[in-house]
């Protein structure tokens, strides 16, 4: 008897130097479907990770600019100030934005790529698009592509969060809801109520805008470490119904 391990799962596989046709075919398909499913599994470990960073990097850079830019008000200043080609902290910003559409592009494509739903994964791609359409063109440089990259990020961007509650098996879906109806809310009063009393007011433009961005960078890091964390264990995808 020979055996073979395949590298990323528990699975050994036993074969006898001689077998029959139907012996041999019935072995070939499960050693395809074996290197499938770690292969599936290993996309999504890596589709976590890259979630995980690109949000972790931009809260970061968007939290270290804050500090450095002169007289910045969260009330007041739009995060998109921060990564004005005229700003101090432009490379700083410009580059964590790369960053995160990027890591959104590549963990969705990853993610979805051999799950079969083209649709589910143009709606995943989207918010990464908008990221770079924004980060790529500053408000002081052409406002009109970055205001369509922010609305093609940013009301996708919250489908996505409540559309990833049914890829997940735990109670994590309950946070991705909330998170994606945040989100969801932020954009109705941001571009619904920009210069409205009320949001002058209170929390203010900026203000207004971290209710939109906040949830997606904390669903990147969430959503990210569930994925990484559950590759190697439970499949991710939909619950029973």
């Amino acid at each position: 008897m020979g055996s073979s391990r395949l590298r990323g799962t528990d699975v050994t596989l036993r074969v006898t130097p001689k077998l029959s046709g139907g012996q041999g075919a019935a072995t070939t398909i499960m050693r395809a479907s074996v290197a499938s499913e770690a292969k599936s599994q290993s996309d999504v470990r890596t589709a976590g990770l890259l979630y995980v960073l690109s949000g972790t990097v931009m809260f970061l850079a968007i939290s270290l600019a804050e500090a450095l830019y002169p007289g910045y008000s969260v009330h007041t200043n739009a995060i998109s100030d921060l990564a004005a080609t005229t700003a101090n902290t432009s490379g700083l910003v410009e580059a964590a934005g790369l960053v995160w559409g990027l890591g959104w592009l590549a963990g969705s494509y990853l993610l979805l790529r051999d799950t079969g739903r083209r649709g589910l994964m143009v709606l995943f791609l989207l918010p990464g698009i908008g990221v770079l359409l924004a980060i790529g063109s500053p408000e002081n440089v052409n406002v009109a592509i970055h205001s369509v990259g922010a609305v093609v990020a940013f009301v996708p961007g919250g489908i996505v969060l409540i559309f990833s509650s049914r890829l997940i098996r735990s109670n994590l879906k309950y946070l991705a809801l909330a998170l994606g109806a945040l989100s969801l809310v932020g954009v109705i009063v941001e571009f619904g109520g920009y210069y409205s009393p009320l949001v002058q007011t209170t929390l203010g433009p900026g203000g207004a805008e971290r209710i939109i961005v906040y949830p997606l960078l904390a669903w990147l890091m969430s959503f990210g470490g569930y994925l990484s964390g559950n590759a190697a264990g439970e499949k991710v995808g939909p619950g029973p119904a």
